[in-house]
Parts: C-alpha cells; structure tokens; sequence
C-alpha cells in the first residue's frame, strides 16, 4: 500500500516568521490558513485483518511517520475518478455509520492495481485513538486509518488487489466508528461527524480518455468535484423550439442510462477536461460543419455515436437523424440501454439509488434494503434505509405500515433505553428497552402511520439508544465500555399494507418523486420558457432530467414560450419578470412581496467566469456539510427588507421548516387582538364544520371523482427573504384535475435560476421538496416548505370500490371535524332508529 502526505505549508512557515498584517490563507483559499496532510503511513496502510495500532498487542509497534512535504505538492496528486452524489450525502455521523457508492467502471479501468483515495475532515470531538474509518469494495476491506483530521482535510489512498474491481457497477463502503474524546454521554454521540471530501475522494485509475469509452459505458462518465455530471449541449446558434425538445429528450436519456442523479445542463462550445459529456444534438443538415461531425460517418437514419475523448475535448454523444423523427427514434433506442451489470453489492447499490420500490401488500426483509446485522458496543446506533411509495399514494391516517424488529439488547442499560423510529426526520414511533436483564426479541411489532410517510422517496432511520449508568460520569471500566449492548439483525421485516391510490393537488412531494402529474395518460405536458436564454433553457433541462430520472422513464414534454389554459399539466421555469403577476396570484404567491425583496437581486448582471463553476470545498462549508453545488454567484446586491438570523425569530420552528417569514409588529398586534376577542372554542368548532361540510358539498357536486376542492382563496404565502428560489404548485383556474396543474420555478434572474436549480437537484436537498410551496436558499441547501390549507383529491386508477374505501377513510382522517359530524349524525340517526322501533314493542303501562 503507498500513503501520499501533505503537511504543513509554506504559507504556514510565513505566517509563523512574522507576516501578521497579511490576511491569511488555507489550501484552499480563504480563511485562516490550516494543515493540509495525511495520518502516519503505518496507521492508514494496515491491511484488513490487522489490529488498529494502539489496540491490544499491536500498540508495541511504533507507527513510522511520513516524511513531510510542501504545499505545493497538492499538484502533484493524480485525478480520481470521483464518487458520485447519492440522498445519504458525504458525511457520516454518530458512533457508526455508512456511505455506499455505487460506481461504474470501464474494461481497462478494471484491470492493474488501481488505488482509493479518501479525503476527509472530522469533528474535533472525535476520539482519534478510538475512531476509526474503514473503506471496503465490493465487500472486502482494502484499509483502516484513525480518524484524526480536526483541523485539517487529510487524504488517504489504499491500494486494491489485483482483481477487485470488476465491470460495471462495484460497491465502494466508507464506514466509520467513533467515540467522543471526552464525553460518554447519550448527547454527546450527536456531536461526532466525519465529513468525505467528495473533490478529492474516489478511485484513482485509468481515465476515459485513456481508457475509452462505448455506448454502453455512459454510467462510466466521470462527475465532477461535487458528484454531478456536467452535461454540455453544443450549440452554435439559436436552436429551435423542436430541436430543443429532441435536446431535453437525449438529456433525459443520459441521465437514465447512466443513472445520473445530478446532470448539471449548460449550452455552448465545447468543453474540455476529464469529467462530463458534450452533447450534440440535431439532423445531418443542422449538425453540417460541427467539429469531428464527419468521425460518426454518413447520417442516412437514426445515429447514435460516441466521439472519443482528447485532451481539447470531453468525450462527445452524438444523437442525429435525417429528420426530428428520427432524432426520436435514437433517444429512444439510447434510453432503453441494455442490462446493467457488475458486481452483486455493486448493482445491488446502483438499484437502491433511488430506493426499494414498495408497492400495496410487499413484505420486504432489511438486507434487500442493503442493512446489514451489527453488533454494537456504544450508546446510539442509526440504521437508515431509504424506500420508494408510488408517487399517487395518499397518505393519511387510514393504516400502518408494520416494522417487525428482531435483535437484542443487554442487561444493565439505564431506564431511558429505548428504540426510535423516524420517517423523514420525524419521530414515528418509541419503543422502550424495560429488561433490566436484557432480551432477545424476534418480530417486534413497531406500527409506523401512513400519514408520516410521503410519496416517492422515504428515509427511515432506526435508532437504539442504549446507555448505562456508567455513561453519566465515564465511570465504565475498558473491559464493560467494549461489551456488546444491542444487537440488530438484518431480517427485521417491513410489510407495507393496502394502499390508497389518489392524486393529492397541489403536492411538490409526488411531482420531484415520480413526475407526477406529468406522466398522466391524457393531454402532453407542456413545459414553458418564457425566456430562451442559455440560463434559463439550462435550469429547464437539468429539472426535466432530474424530473424523469424520478420517474424511471423520458418525459416527452412539449416545450412552449407561454403557458395556455387546457393544454395540461403545465411547468413553467422562468426568470421572475418572465411571469406574469396573475400567474403569480393564482399559485398563491403575493407578486409586490416577491418583487419588494428580490428587487435588487433582478438588477444584477452576469459575473465574469462563474457561470458554471464548483466552488471551492472550504473547511468551513465541509464543517457544515453544504452541498457541493449550493452556493449562489458572488453579486453585490442587497436583500430588500430586514433579514433576520437564521432560526431567530417566534416564528422559526425546529428542524428549519417555515411556512411564513417573520411577523411584524402590526401583524403581532392583530393576532393578539383576535385572540383576546376569539369566540367560545364550541362556536368556533361549529363554524368549522359548516365550512368544511359546504367545501365537501361543493366538490362533491362539482366532479364525481374529487374529494375536496382546492380554495382559490387561501392566504397568499410570504416568501422568505434569504430565498433565491421559489416552487409552487396549483391547480389552474376553474381546473378539476391532474391535467389542470400548474408548477412553477422561478428566482430574480436568469442566472440565479441556474445556480439555485444545480442546487435543488442536489439528491440531499430534492428528497426534501414537498407541500404547496418551498423556498430553497441556494447559498446552503436550506428548504423551508408550506403544506397547502387545502388539498383536492382525484382518483388516479380506475374506479373501484375498494380503492374508493381507502380514499375516503384517508380523506376523513385529513378532516376529522368532518368525520366527528359524522359520527354524531350517525349516532343521531341510530338513536332515533332505537327510540321508534322500541315505542310500540311490550306493554304500555297505565
């Protein structure tokens, strides 16, 4: 095995000697300047079976350290080809955890002994002689290292047998085991983190230049320093309106193939380096004089081609055709792909990308979840796992899913043992541990309500919290703080139970999770541009890739420059003055409040050379795990109105979610006015069911297959002043289905449109996207989502009397003051019943 070491540079040395009134500088630019190196070469090239140093008889044995270099060695580091984004993000957390990447390597990129390369930064609370980081591929471990970068990005290589990676999809594991330096606390595990630098971290081999590339090596394509693909449509005039369809389409088919979930679009020239793909798209007659064209060979029908890459040009796709029709035909032969292949854990991993579908009915073990059995000797053990529920599941209060545990704990745990269950960061379930004496449990039944669930992708998060009494004061000797304290095993079921099958409107959550409404048979979805510019037409091909890579298929949309009542379901990405305040107003959105705090932000032009870049993996944005890809372009503008701190506030609720920005004093004096003056809670329950009753009525009589309508009339949503990015979604006016729904995205500016949507398909930030509205600060990732006050409910199968039991019982459980008026008019009506059949029954007395 071979270490690289980076240590200390000369920027330090300078720094020490004097220089105290220049601004200091890290590695990476910015900020005061701190190490940049790698742990002892005898700690991080013990091979798999070896004791960590410092462990039993093995800490006798004094590590050899690495002899130091200087900053500017950093250059000398080969490129890797980098791991890719996935919903678990790069950072592993509390006292044992995971990240698996599925990776897809080429025939000659397989071969010889390639190295892993692991950069990372971890919590100054972690322990470095009881921490450790473990990497594996494909099931076999090929190193150990302490984890011990406080202060400092550190990069590790390992070397990998001969033979280890095979073609097509491999499994790369990074497991960590951590333990706070001081403190043995429950809390205290929720402060230990290790951060994967995904910039500098993946497998060092051949690249695709020198490997070559086929067709059916798409998934090999290299992302780049934050995991997304970078996609670059080659252009050299205006396209037009059909061409830039059969553009969307082939962007759509890359990143299915390739099981692409970041495909961050630009339009241009071509582009260079080793990551990405350019894209050529067009007939033989509008591709005539494009560079190396004549390479692919005379264009008589449907072409399908791969230019291979050069050290001026990434490699190239080119998708052409004697006509538009053509064009169709090979982005349809390009999407089916073929079989994927690669190792059993690799394409096992490439599956779960986007969760383990689960479908009315399906029972499914955790190991087919990719969860393994682990024994576990600290205090608070995580297990996730993320699942796929149709992007038409209602979810309401009308079942359970059932979670039968099977594990154990041990004897002398403290009275606050318990097992916790979460579902997309809420707490479903708190199951305490009550043997003192410990258990062995099998089929441990959990009920997890559907309500907390949503459609499309669900992470689940399985806690034990195990700790002793030892714990408060670190009082366990090292013998009892080794001692196994729960085990879990991995045939722990979860049964999934009949499913109601309905169209909630308006709901972001089923449109990023499943491209619903878009793939409803009926009208084509229109997608709207108002604007046709490089920026804008950008941000409108990375959400349709990102919106058929969720939905598992090419969304034929029909691009259009202005939207049209009737034509179907409808998404519109436009810069904000693009879209017209009755647009606005109809969504919900106040159109004089978004432009009194984006006002400035419009005004800004284009930044020279920040068009498209990542930006620089500071330490302070791996502290705080921003996505790669989430920082806004450094514009001199000002945010209209006072902002205040991030969770400051009485109106900023825990967990980072918010429906409405601050209130001000006028409007805190008028929520106190009202309460002081509201009504008796009785009145104001029965003003609440005639309401509902008569929106019932109305839906009813309205459309057979709707439950509730929409109300036009609910309060316009304030947009937070931190936001760059706003979706909402509605249905259009006097629309009563699917076909009439209306999403919009739209930011200040073109080019603040782009850099916020290479942001919200991040895979960490889209899983979160759900509600009437969400707001994302591309700055940091942060979303803030609003549910809507009311929904509309369509059947989206065809009628039946069971699904039509499930809706209903769901819509009820979303109106329980319609269903309590119910209940007592059916009670009413059984004791008028009762009273009428029993007056003429016996005798009368005199």
């Amino acid at each position: 095995m071979r270490v690289t070491t980076i240590t200390r540079g000369l920027l330090a040395l300078a720094l020490v000697g004097g220089a105290t009134e220049a601004r200091p500088q890290s590695f990476i630019g910015a900020g005061p300047a701190e190490r940049f190196s790698v742990p002892p070469a005898g700690d991080a090239l013990r091979r798999g079976g070896e004791p960590m140093r410092g462990r039993g008889p093995a800490a006798a044995v004094a590590p050899t350290p690495a002899p130091a270099v200087r900053e500017g060695a950093l250059a000398t580091i080969g490129p890797a080809r980098r791991l890719p984004a996935t919903t678990g993000g790069f950072r592993l957390e509390g006292e044992e955890d995971v990240l698996r990447f599925p990776v897809y390597v080429t025939e000659a990129q397989s071969r010889g002994r390639p190295r892993l390369r692991v950069s990372y930064l971890s919590a100054i609370s972690v322990a470095p002689e009881t921490s450790e980081l473990v990497a594996s591929v494909n099931g076999v471990v090929v190193g150990r290292t302490r984890i011990q970068a406080p202060g400092a990005v550190k990069v590790v290589e390992f070397e990998l047998p001969e033979g280890s990676l095979k073609l097509g999809y491999n499994a790369i594991d990074l497991a960590a085991s951590q333990r706070h330096r001081v403190d043995c606390s429950l809390n205290a595990t929720y402060e230990l983190w290790t951060q994967i630098d995904p910039s500098r971290s993946g497998l060092v081999v051949a690249p695709v230049a020198a490997a070559g590339i086929e067709l059916k090596d798409l998934a090999a394509l290299e992302p780049d320093d934050g995991g997304a693909l970078p996609v670059r449509v080659v252009i050299n005039d205006k396209p037009s309106l059909p061409r830039l369809e059969r553009m969307f389409h082939a962007i759509e088919a890359i990143g299915l193939v390739g099981r692409i979930a970041r495909p961050v679009v630009e339009f241009g020239s071509v582009m260079t380096g080793r990551s990405g793909i350019n894209l050529i798209v067009g007939t033989a007659a509008e591709l005539r004089g494009t560079p190396d064209i004549e390479a692919v060979g005379p264009i008589t029908g449907p072409k399908l081609a791969m230019l291979p890459p050069r050290e001026d040009r990434a490699p190239a796709l080119v998708v052409s055709g004697t006509s538009y029709d053509e064009i169709e035909s090979a982005i349809a032969t390009l999407a089916r792909g073929t079989e994927p292949y690669g190792t059993p854990r690799g394409l096992k991993a490439a599956a779960l990308l986007r969760g383990a579908p689960l479908e009315s009915g399906d029972r499914i073990a955790l190991h087919a979840l990719g969860v393994a059995t682990r024994e576990f000797s600290g205090r608070l053990l995580t297990t996730r796992f993320d699942v796929q529920l149709p992007p038409d599941f209602l979810p309401a209060d009308y079942g359970k899913m059932l979670l039968n545990l099977s594990g154990a704990y041990a004897s002398g745990l403290a009275s606050e043992a318990r097992i916790l269950v979460d579902l997309n960061g809420r707490n479903a379930a708190s199951v305490p541990l009550p043997q003192t004496r410990g258990e062995v449990f099998e089929n441990t039944t959990i009920p997890l309500p559907l309500g907390l669930w949503r459609p499309g992708l669900n992470r689940v998060e399985i806690s034990a919290q195990v700790p002793t009494p030892g714990d408060a004061t670190c009082a366990a000797s090292t013998s009892e703080s080794k001692r196994e304290r729960f085990l879990f095993l991995d045939r722990t079921t979860l049964s999934v139970p009949n499913l109601a099958r309905a169209a909630r409107i308006p709901d972001l959550a089923a449109t990023t999770s499943g491209g619903a409404p878009f793939l409803e048979d009926g009208k084509r979805p229109r997608l709207v541009l108002p604007v046709l510019d490089r920026d804008t037409v950008a941000a409108g091909a990375m959400i349709a890739a990102r919106l058929a890579s969720a939905a598992g298929r090419v969304i034929d949309f029909e691009l259009a420059t202005e939207a049209q009542s009737g034509t179907g379901p409808t998404l519109m990405v436009a810069p904000v003055r693009a879209v017209a305040p009755a647009t606005l107003t109809g969504l919900g959105l106040d159109p004089e409040q978004i432009r009194r705090i984006w006002e400035a932000r419009a005004e800004t032009a284009r930044p020279a050379g920040q068009s498209g870049s990542v930006p620089a993996p500071t330490l302070d944005r791996l502290r705080r795990n921003v996505p790669a890809r989430c920082s806004l372009p450094d514009l001199s503008f000002r945010v209209a109105g006072p902002v205040p701190p991030r969770g400051a506030g009485p109106d900023a609720p825990a967990g980072g979610r918010t429906g409405r920005a601050s209130a001000s004093d006028g409007d805190l004096v008028t929520k106190w006015d009202e309460t002081l003056r509201a009504r008796h809670p009785l009145v104001e329950a029965a003003d609440g069911l005639v309401e509902r009753a008569s929106a019932t009525v109305r839906g009813l009589l309205g459309e057979t297959r709707t439950w509730i309508d929409a109300d036009a009339s609910e309060r316009a949503s304030a947009v937070p002043p931190r936001a760059s990015l706003i979706l909402a979604q509605a249905l259009s006016s006097g629309g009563i289905g699917v076909d009439d729904t209306t999403t919009l995205i739209t930011a200040p500016n073109p080019l603040l449109l782009k850099a916020s949507v290479a942001c919200l398909i991040d895979p960490g930030v889209w899983s979160r996207i759900g509600g009437r509205f969400a707001f994302l600060d591309a700055a940091d990732g942060r979303l803030d989502t609003v549910e809507p006050d009311t929904v509309r409910i369509v059947e989206t199968r065809p009628p039946s009397l069971w699904n039509l039991r499930l809706v209903v019982a769901g819509w009820l459980s979303m109106n329980p003051a319609v269903y309590a008026a119910l209940a007592l008019a059916l009670a009413l009506c059984l004791g008028l019943t009762t009273a009428l059949m029993v007056r003429n029954v016996g005798r009368r007395n005199a």
